[in-house]
């Protein structure tokens, strides 16, 4: 089984990737294209639904991206998840070629409402529900939340590299309640996110625990470009992009795809737009 290989485009739009000349390379290189705000609901945007049709229509399966939410951010994706929906009745979207990854357990409850016929995806910011992935290792915690997310329609989970080859505890999954057939892994590379924050660190003043995140404006400072951070305390460069500050691992990860079916990873998505 070949390792499916993908390219995570965020918040850059396909008009700014081929103003940088990189749309054609992409689409000769990848078979997968991700689209949309994986950490930020205020960069929701259904614009990014005629995107994922057009792709459609050059060969290229899409996965849209979807961020955690507030009361805010849940209103514009349900506006993005009925629009989804039209495009699929119409015939201008495929649902087998389009899927959808979940990072608030919200998204999830729009998507049963709307009915939507596209495969759900648990995304990074729900991992650890399911995994460990602190060390060196990346384990399953047990084989109810496993059962969990396929009560949701899950079975594919995304991941970010650590940087080695990590061991796994998926062979031994009947001692933790689980079978690895069950599921299986996404990686992105070459950024591990390491935490996200309810608002921008750039462009938001602070919400405070009590406050309202639909009175907090966003002028989506963020793309234009990420920033360095370092720490006397922290040996490792930091990157921060919005609302997330992510770890680099620039060099490559594996030796052959073998390695990344023995950690059930059948799909590799190349980041490099944070």
């Amino acid at each position: 089984m070949a390792v499916e290989k993908g390219i995570r485009l965020g918040t850059m739009t396909l008009t700014d990737l081929k103003k940088s000349g990189g749309l054609e390379a992409a689409l000769r290189g990848f078979a997968w294209f991700y689209l949309g705000p994986e950490f930020c609901e205020n960069l929701l945007d259904a614009s990014v639904c005629d995107e994922a049709a057009w792709l459609q229509g050059r060969g290229k399966k899409v996965c849209l991206l979807t961020p955690m939410l507030s009361e805010k951010g849940a209103g514009r994706l349900d506006s993005v998840f009925k629009k989804l929906l039209r495009l699929a009745k119409s015939g201008a979207l495929d649902p087998a070629g389009l899927e959808i990854t979940v990072n608030d357990f919200g998204a999830f409850e729009l998507a049963r409402r709307n009915r939507l016929p596209f495969r759900l995806n648990a995304g990074r910011l729900l991992r650890e529900n399911v995994f460990d992935d602190t060390g060196k290792a990346v384990t399953v915690h047990n084989g109810l939340a496993l059962k969990f997310f396929r009560g949701l329609g899950v079975s594919r989970y995304e991941l970010s590299t650590i940087g080695t080859p990590p061991d796994v505890n998926f062979a031994r999954g009947g001692l933790f309640g689980f079978d690895r057939r069950t599921f299986r892994l996404t990686l992105y590379y070459p950024y591990l996110n390491l935490t996200s924050t309810r608002t921008c660190l750039v462009g938001m003043r602070d919400a405070p625990p009590e406050g309202a995140a639909r009175g907090v404006s966003c002028a989506r400072e963020c793309r234009v470009g990420s920033f360095e951070l370092a720490h006397p305390a922290i040996k490792e460069k930091l990157l921060v992009r919005g609302n997330t500050v992510f770890l680099e691992f620039p060099e490559k990860f594996y030796a052959a795809e073998k390695d990344l079916l023995r950690m059930n990873v059948d799909r590799l998505v190349y980041a490099p737009f944070l």
